[in-house]
């Protein structure tokens, strides 16, 4: 049990790091002239979050309904 907790701690501060590296300038306050490399496209992070849980939901439904 604690192993899977120890896991998905790491996982999410594995994402809460990166997050907030990406967003330290708006976060602080900083205006910053020059563009910025950010470490994840949370576009794409937010995109395939949806299409997971689309999938999740539909797989649930299909499983629930039969």
């Amino acid at each position: 049990m604690r192993f899977l907790l120890g896991i998905f701690v790491g996982a999410a501060l594995t994402v809460l790091t990166a997050y907030v590296v990406d967003n330290r300038a708006a976060i602080v306050g900083v205006e910053n002239t020059t563009s910025t490399r950010h470490m994840v496209n949370w576009d794409i992070v937010s995109q395939n979050w949806q299409q997971l849980s689309d999938r999740m939901r539909g797989e649930w439904r299909r499983l629930t309904t039969s």
